[in-house]
Formats: C-alpha cells, structure tokens, sequence
C-alpha cells in the first residue's frame, strides 16, 4: 500500500510534454494559420480525453451514471479554471484568479468555507497587494516557488496569516503587502513576502466562520514598475500559456486520482490522518469515505481538538465539493449542534432525518468526505463512522438530541445560499 504520508507529495506527479520549443508554423496564408491553430487544439483535446478517461475508468461502479455526468461538467471546470488562471496570466500585469466558485470552478477539493484565489508570479518582478481584508475567520496568503499547473518544482516557500500577523491582516484592515526577491529598503509599514527566484505562485485563502456576517476581501495587485500600455501578445508567449493549460489537466488528472483513492483507502469505519503537500498550512486532513444506500443512514461522530477552526464536507468521485450552496453537504465549527458529551454527531442519508448537523449525499451511494482541523491543540482522533436503518437514526443518538422541522431546515438552506452572494463565492 502507498504510504499515505507521501502519496500526495507533489513532486509524484510533476510532469510536463513540452520541451520549450516553438511549434511548426507558418502564417503566410490562412491555410498555414489555422492548420497551426488546430495542432494547438490537438494537444489539448488530447489532454481533455486524457483526463475524461482517468475520471472514468478505474472506479468503483456505484453511481456510474451520475459520475460521467460530473466528469463531462469538471472537465469543462478545469478548462474554465486553467484558462483564467494560467492562459490569460501575464507576471508583469497580475490579477488573482478565482480558484472556486458556485457553478464554474471546483479545483481539488475545495473547501465550501473557502474563497480561493491565484496568481502566477516572477521573482524578477517586485509586486503590491493593496485593499481591504474583509472579515473572514482565516486570512492567508501562500507563496509557492514553481506553478501548480505542471508542478515542476512546486514547493511552499512562505505564508503569512492573520492570526500570525494581526497588526498587517486584522478584519476590515487595510492591506499593503509588497512581494520581493529582496526585502525593500522602503518598506515602511508594509507586510513582506519573500519570492523565490525565478517563477512562483500566491495563494489566498479566505476561510468563513460565520457566512452571514463575515465579509470578503476587495484586494488588487500590481506589478510596481509596471509598464503601459501592455505588451501585445506573440507566438512565444501565446505557446507557453497554452501550454500551461495542456499541462494543467495532465497533471491534476493524475493529482486527482492520487486523492480520490487515497479517499477510497480510508473508511468506512474510520478515517485517519493523511498529509496534503501545499494545502492549507497548518491543517490536519482526514479523508476518507462511506456508501449509503436510500433506506440507511451514516452516523459520524467527532470530536473537535481545541482548533482554531474546522469543517467537514462531502465530496463526489470529481474530488468537487457537493453542491453545498444549496444543500445540506458541508458543515464549519460555527455551524455545527454539538451535544452535551462534547462530541458533534453527523447523520448522512438520501433524506432529511428531521436532526441537527444533516449531510446530504445527494442522490449517490458512494460519497467521498474529508475533515478539516486548523492549528488543532491536541492531535485530532479520526472520526468514526457507522451505518444504521434510516429509520432507526434516533436511536443511535442522544436522547436529547433536537428536532429540526422542514421549515427550519428551509429557512437555513435558503440563508446559505443568500451567503453565497454577499461572499462573493458566485462571482466569475
């Protein structure tokens, strides 16, 4: 069995087809162009059937249907995201990338708490983020030496946080961070982060506690010495873009089967512990898995470990979140009913059990599900999993566990997703 302390490593699955060579061309007449224009679209479309297939073939058969569905619709997901994120990236005008969204964008595993973003750096640049924080229970940015789209020297190099950094990234602050080989003689009261040589990647993570009262940050970023007007697109770089895109699904294809079978090794009894290289620092991850078939339930008990924050979120056989916006598919620390032994209960079912802390499976069998625990006091204890008759669900919990109505559980889906919108989490 792969050892679960390295099989998510990056370095596993750094891989690229390109060898930095210009591609043939010839752009004397329309034939010559858009016979180079579709060898472009060859590589890619190459890569699309690479990456359909592995999410296709090689699973179990539970909810094959359903899965081909969400393969065809991830797929178009990734483009979305690897178009946004790699293709239009230029390091000397940067822009953050959403890396998750309502519809659009589900990239490895997001969290429902998490606003994601990304933008491509150059340690030959020296950049500035500017605006205002927000409120989000978690604020942290990550530079990463080399680009997640090949993984080619993929390594983190710093992170700043606002419970590390408070004076520079407290809640409805403003925010002045300059990124640079060399730490500015001019700094003043800006935060630094130090870029690695050559290219690198920043991550921001916006964690919510509470959706309903915490805000999202308004941030931009610029190159300081920015140039006007912008550089006009040539064959050089208009390749090496597109090539971050073909590299892109190759490699978080093989990146995401790596992560759904390590899902698949863990449960469904148990969850352990499992290293997630260049995910949320500080965090303990436990995925694993369960099946629940319509006339049964999950029963799934927890205890939290003195965090700074966790969460739990179900997940399908993409490694996309449920559609947690408008079901019941994910819980944070703020959100959950914990009983009176200390310990939070969650039941997992096709329909709603009328209790507290409901995780919709939403019309599938097998379910993919994974635990969050942020900066834990304590080592966090795998949380244990049992199935039982959907009718006999109460019997299986405290006696003085709640009731939950329809209404109740409408009124609290229908606050989601009003969340979802002053989050920002459905912009494009």
């Amino acid at each position: 069995m792969t050892d679960t302390k390295t099989a998510m490593q990056q370095t596993n699955f750094a891989t690229t087809s390109h060898t930095g060579e210009l591609a043939p061309a010839d752009f004397s007449s329309e034939e010559g162009a858009l016979a180079y224009g579709n060898a472009q679209l060859d590589k890619l479309f190459a890569a699309m059937r690479y990456k359909l297939e592995k999410h296709i073939r090689g699973w179990p058969d539970d909810d094959r249907e359903l899965n081909t569905y969400e393969a065809i619709r991830h797929l178009l997901r990734d483009v979305n995201f690897g178009h946004s994120a790699y293709v239009e990236a230029d390091y000397e005008n940067p822009a953050f990338a959403k890396m998750g969204a309502t519809t659009r964008i589900n990239f490895q595993q997001p969290s429902a708490d998490c606003m994601y973003h990304s933008v491509i750096l150059h340690g030959a640049y020296r950049y500035r983020i500017t605006g205002n924080r927000g409120s989000a229970s978690v604020f942290q940015l990550g530079v990463y030496s080399g680009h997640a789209c090949d993984l080619i020297g993929w390594k983190e190099h710093g992170v700043v946080n606002n419970f590390d950094h408070p004076e520079h990234l407290a809640p409805e602050g403003a925010v002045d961070i300059i990124l640079s080989r060399e730490k500015p003689a001019d700094l003043k009261n800006a935060l630094w982060m130090e870029l690695p040589e050559g290219r690198s990647e920043l991550h921001s993570r916006q964690y919510y506690g509470d959706w309903e009262e915490e805000n999202p940050a308004n941030l931009m970023i610029r190159m300081e010495s920015q140039s006007f007007p912008a550089k006009v697109l040539d064959r050089t770089t208009a390749e090496l873009r597109f090539n971050r895109l073909v590299d892109l699904l190759r490699v978080h294809t093989d990146f995401y089967r790596a992560g759904v079978s390590m899902h698949l090794r863990h449960g469904p009894d148990q969850i352990d512990l499992v290293s997630f290289p260049g995910a949320f620092v500080g965090t303990s991850y436990f995925p694993g898995h369960f099946r629940c078939r319509p006339d049964q339930a999950v029963i799934i008990e927890v205890e939290d470990p003195d965090s700074r924050y966790w969460n739990v979120a179900l997940y399908q056989m993409q490694f996309e979140n449920l559609d947690w916006w408008s079901r019941a598919s994910s819980y944070n620390c703020t959100q959950v009913h914990t009983d009176a032994d200390g310990k939070v209960r969650f039941v997992c079912s096709w329909t709603d059990p009328g209790v507290p802390n409901w995780l919709d499976v939403s019309g599938r069998v097998l379910n993919l599900i994974a635990f969050r625990f942020w900066r834990a006091s304590r080592d966090p204890v795998g949380p244990k999993l049992k199935t039982v008759a959907l009718a006999q669900v109460r019997d299986h919990l405290p006696a003085d566990t709640p009731t939950m109505t329809p209404d109740n559980r409408h009124s609290l889906l229908e606050r989601r997703l009003v969340s979802v919108y002053r989050r920002r989490m459905a912009d494009f």
